[in-house]
């Protein structure tokens, strides 16, 4: 049988939802969550509605991706796209599997985080408050000797640390750094690694509508197969 000329229906929709939530909780993140916890605002609570949509998205994303994964080996797909050259085809295909895997990762990473800062549970379970945490499920921003992690400005350019010095209590009734911390600058990492990507895909994409003029995004339309 020939290869259609479009993605099945489904697999459409769930391209677009899934490209829409992450393009929100990209948004989100940069231009609500980041300044908050680089302005020294002392972090975002669980309670807060923007964080819930930022987390909402998240588990959607994570969901849609496994639907998304079953039904594409279920269905038909139309056949390989040509770049033009045997180095742009693979260069094609490392971005496609390397985006389905970072958006993979930075949608675990932060329902990780969110659950073990307690935020998941404030927002949905109707918990009121972490292990240490403050009330709300709030999450300070993490210690500035953290690796990557967000500082307050204090005297002589230095960070102020959010938790005591020394080894006094943690989140948890833990003693030492929470490891919960190291997952917050590996969530940043993963969306500037997903920005370039998408950059990459976009590009890829306007490429091949308007310079080979293959009409390649119609296969992610709906109509005739």
């Amino acid at each position: 049988m020939d290869n259609p000329k479009r993605y099945h229906p489904a697999l459409v929709t769930l391209h677009w939802l899934i490209a829409l939530f992450v393009f929100t909780d990209l948004g989100i993140g940069y231009f609500y969550i980041r300044p908050i916890l680089t302005s020294g605002g002392g972090g975002v609570r669980g309670t807060d509605p923007i964080l819930k949509i930022h987390m909402a998205a998240g588990v959607a994303i994570l969901l849609l991706l496994v639907i998304r994964f079953i039904i594409r080996l279920a269905t038909p797909k139309p056949a390989a796209a040509e770049a033009g050259s045997k180095a742009l085809n693979v260069l094609a295909r490392l971005v496609h599997y390397a985006l389905y895997f970072f958006v993979f990762a930075i949608t675990v990473v932060g329902l990780i985080f969110s659950v073990q800062t307690s935020r998941f549970q404030t927002a949905f379970l109707g918990a009121t408050g972490g292990p240490g945490f403050g009330p709300g499920g709030g999450f300070p921003r993490p210690p500035s000797g953290a690796p990557g992690a967000f500082s307050t400005p204090g005297a002589g350019g230095g960070g102020a640390p959010a938790f005591p010095p020394g080894n006094g209590p943690r989140p948890g009734g833990r003693r030492g750094f929470n490891a919960a911390f190291l997952l917050l600058p590996l969530h940043f990492s993963i969306s500037i690694i997903l920005i370039v990507l998408l950059t990459l895909h976009i590009l890829a994409a306007l490429y091949h509508q308007l310079i080979l003029k293959d009409h390649l995004l119609g296969r992610m339309g709906y109509g005739k197969a």
